[in-house]
């Protein structure tokens, strides 16, 4: 542990903004056996309360209520016996409580969710419940949030959507997500931060978190990690993902384009080139990175299947490419050093990686799996130029022949590759057509993992457990707000 960035990183911390929602209930009389449902009216992150007294006689026992949280409507009508995933059944947001004495109750645990059950289990008497209040809680300040003017409803529901997602993620950190894991990723920090820039703007709350994982300090090969524990005490996350170390260094070329702030790139500077330099070492005879290590394989994506040795490469550059502009910036003698990795490894990608016979990314490496994954990563590492890139995306994207992706997460650098490569309109219907389709089903906020195709894909065996409000699914908000005023976002 570094104690210099782990008390940079406290010195962060922020204030916790709270907003109390009263829910209404028509009901207020309670015999055994009764079941109530309540509506927050939207998915918020908090903590649950209510009052319970005698109705004509003393309550001579104990009264034992049920309470299941829920994101969304149609996990309503989940049975958490039937749960038979493979992460622990105890995310499912349950619990059972016993109440001795009338008074005032607040549960203790922190809840995500727009609706709450409850259930009356067991009591000796007619009970009196009401007063159920929410105490919402999130450390982003609403009043940062720029006005723009939206004239697309679509467009306008779907950005409303992807700021309560990332609201309901910033917490004490920005959060994967506040059903489950509640940690700090650094694949999810590098979107939530880039949509931050655009919408509550929480510097300081990306400047903490760079911090956290510079506090982490490396592994034996060189790498921070890709997610670390940061309440009650600070500990690094033992799962490393090489595509996720890779994008400290582009999340601190973002910090460093919006905010200008020096300081904080000299102290994580070096830490950025040892990524980089540690990656080098990955690079075969071929010039293209692999990754030797078992205990550190890349991510991409949650995809069953997906070859990733061509996207990976793709990361990599995408790094270097970020990283190179940086130095520039502040003049740093190693500028060309890192040009040279740069302008060599896309070099070899072509080389390597590219049929040139089909026209895609399509190799040995990957087995000569045709995948999206591979075309993404490969131009937003600059490999091809943009009439090239829009047909390799146009090839692949709309083809049943191709891997496609499964996350949000990965859905986002489609969108960016097809802005890098010029295809603006193509980004904004697929923003449409793919986040569109979960505010069409009445999301709040948006999902962890999605198939229109597939309702039931959970990368963990089990929908149930599944995270409905995920901080890697909000970046529509960063398009559409940093690109409103193009006349390709306003084309019909």
């Amino acid at each position: 542990m570094n104690e210099f960035f782990l008390e940079k990183a406290n010195k962060e911390k922020p204030f916790i903004f709270h907003k109390m929602i009263k829910v209404k209930c028509e009901k207020n009389l309670f015999s055994q056996g009764d079941k109530i449902t309540l509506d927050l009216g939207n998915h918020y992150v908090g903590y649950f309360s209510f009052v319970i007294c005698r109705h004509d006689i003393y309550i001579d026992a104990p009264v034992e209520l049920e309470f299941k949280f829920f994101e969304n409507k149609r996990d309503l009508y989940d049975n958490f016996e039937n749960y038979h995933g493979s992460l622990c059944k105890s995310w499912l947001q349950r619990e059972n409580i016993f109440i001795d004495n009338p008074g005032k109750v607040c549960l203790p645990r922190r809840y995500a969710c727009r609706y709450i059950t409850i259930e009356v289990k067991n009591t000796p008497r007619t009970a009196v419940i009401s007063d159920f209040s929410f105490d919402s809680v999130s450390s982003a300040d609403i009043l940062k949030l720029p006005r723009i003017d939206i004239p697309d409803n679509t467009f306008k529901r779907i950005d409303e959507i992807a700021v309560n997602t990332l609201k309901n993620c910033m917490q004490f950190v920005f959060e994967d997500g506040p059903k489950r894991d509640r940690r700090l990723w650094l694949g999810d920090l590098r979107l939530e931060a880039l949509t931050s820039y655009y919408t509550l703007r929480a510097d300081n709350l990306v400047r903490r978190c760079l911090y956290f994982f510079a506090a982490g300090d490396t592994n034996k090969y060189g790498f921070v990690p890709s997610f670390v524990y940061t309440y009650p005490n600070f500990f690094r996350g033992e799962w490393d993902l090489l595509d996720y170390s890779l994008l400290f260094v582009v999340t601190v070329c973002d910090y460093f384009e919006h905010t200008g702030d020096i300081e904080t790139i000299k102290n994580l500077l070096n830490i950025c080139k040892l990524q980089l330099d540690s990656s080098e070492k990955l690079l075969d005879d071929k010039g293209i990175i692999s990754c030797p290590y078992t205990d550190m394989t890349p991510f991409i994506d949650w995809c069953e299947g997906l070859e990733k040795n061509t996207a990976l490469h793709g990361v990599y550059l995408y790094a270097l490419d970020k990283f190179t502009v940086l130095l520039e910036k502040i003049n740093d003698s190693d500028t060309e050093k890192y040009k040279g990795l740069l302008n060599h490894g896309r070099i070899c990608a072509r080389k390597e990686l590219f049929d040139e016979k089909e026209g895609i990314f399509l190799n040995s490496r990957d087995n000569f799996q045709k995948n999206v994954h591979s075309q993404v990563w490969m131009i937003l590492g600059g490999v091809l130029e943009a009439d090239e890139a829009q047909k390799v995306l146009l090839s692949s994207i709309y083809s049943d022949d191709f891997l496609s992706p499964k996350t949000p997460y990965m859905q986002h650098y489609v969108c960016e590759a097809m802005i890098k490569s010029g295809l603006y309109k193509k980004a904004f219907d697929y923003i449409r057509s793919f986040w569109g389709k979960m505010a069409d089903e009445g999301a709040d906020t948006f999902y962890e993992i999605y198939s229109p195709d597939d309702p039931e894909l959970s990368p963990y065996g089990d929908r149930m457990i599944n995270s409905m409000c995920h901080a890697w699914s909000c970046t529509p908000a960063y398009f559409i707000r940093k690109y409103n005023e193009h006349k390709y976002f306003h084309e019909n």
